[in-house]
């Protein structure tokens, strides 16, 4: 027997202990439409829209016991990325560089869809977010 959901969206929540350069990256960089802040028991999080999703910077008032563990799938278990389309991803890809972000995984053609591209950088953190789109 399933679960009855409510809504069919996704919030991903990240816990941070350096929330202005995830901001920097998140609402500036990505441009994620900020929507908000949430105070709870032990903390706040900042709310960003992606399409019907959201993405929650959380912060505590007693810092996590361990940091972020950096490098995607390689490096532990567990949800090590997500991903993002994007209108180009070649446009993307130059963007990053500029901006001075860590590239994980160079722009590369997606072979079972020619013309489609995908990319890893990785936020302040060091969490890997995926860019797919048109090259």
């Amino acid at each position: 027997m399933a679960i009855d959901l409510l809504v069919k969206n996704i919030e991903v929540g990240l816990v941070t202990t350096n929330l202005d350069a995830m901001v920097e990256f998140y609402e500036n960089f990505l441009g994620l439409p900020y929507t908000g802040d949430l105070d709870f028991p032990g903390g706040t999080m900042k709310r960003y829209a992606i399409g019907d999703n959201v993405l929650k910077l959380i912060t505590l008032d007693q810092p996590p016991a361990a940091p972020a563990t950096p490098g995607g799938g390689p490096a532990a278990a567990g949800i090590r990325y997500y991903t993002v389309v994007v209108a180009s991803a070649t446009k993307a890809a130059e963007q990053v560089k500029a901006a001075g972000y860590e590239i994980a995984q160079e722009l590369a053609e997606f072979a079972p869809v020619p013309g489609m591209g995908w990319m890893f950088v990785a936020d302040p953190d060091g969490n890997w977010v995926e860019l797919v789109g048109p090259l």
